[in-house]
């Protein structure tokens, strides 16, 4: 019985000792365990830490700001001098369009009266009457327009002296504007105008187009521009 008691005692401690070292791994394992959770701290602070310097270290971010900016730059509209200015540019604008207005409703008119006149209900003279003032209108019309058209009304230099920018009226009594090299324009001794000349001519070296513009009813705002220009007067 003894030698039994034993062995089975032997047993049992030798059992619960292999549980015990189960459930608690040796020390080596406990301490290699430990320097990888530490290991893994240090490797997630460096994470932590790059991750917040990464923002200053992108450069693409901050570029195509920078490039936006460069391009507003580049971009910049070059600034025009006004050099002369005619005020009565503004009648010219009233009377061209009130001439288109005229000459449009006379042209409505026409074609009722012709209508009644073939149904008997006027007379041969209120149609002659009638289709006269539509062409006196039509014909003034382009007279006027031809004019206006040609009248100057704003010359403009630009800061480098390089290009001229002149401002007149269309058709339809709108501004336009037109620029030109100041090396084609022609000076005043080469048109051949005096200043005492009541219209002054606006000539191009590379233009048949013939432009006027007016000392006496208008006003040079910059003389020394308005000579670099045209020569002196």
């Amino acid at each position: 019985m003894a030698p039994s008691f034993g062995r089975c005692l032997q047993n049992e401690l030798w059992t619960r000792s292999w549980k015990k070292e189960d459930a608690h791994p040796p020390w080596f394992f406990g301490t290699q365990a430990r320097l990888q959770s530490q290991n893994w701290r240090v490797t997630g602070v460096h994470n932590h830490l790059g991750s917040q310097q990464e923002p200053a270290g992108y450069p693409c971010r901050s570029g195509p700001a920078a490039v936006v900016r460069q391009k507003a730059v580049d971009g910049k509209t070059e600034e025009f001098k006004l050099v002369y200015r005619f005020p009565g540019i503004k009648y010219c604008r009233v009377v061209s369009r009130l001439k288109l207005v005229q000459t449009a409703t006379t042209a409505a008119i026409l074609p009722p009266v012709c209508y009644l006149y073939l149904q008997d209900q006027v007379s041969q003279n209120i149609l002659l009457y009638t289709t006269g003032i539509a062409l006196f209108a039509g014909a003034m019309l382009y007279g006027m327009s031809y004019f206006f058209r040609r009248i100057i009304g704003l010359i403009y230099l630009n800061e480098t002296g390089s290009t001229v920018k002149v401002s007149h009226l269309t058709f339809w009594g709108r501004r336009k504007d037109i620029y030109c090299p100041i090396e084609t324009v022609m000076t005043l001794d080469e048109v051949g105008d005096s200043k005492g000349e009541l219209l002054l001519q606006f000539k191009r070296y590379n233009s048949a187009d013939i432009l006027y513009f007016t000392i006496k009813f208008g006003q040079i705002v910059d003389r020394q521009k308005f000579t670099q220009i045209f020569g002196e007067l």
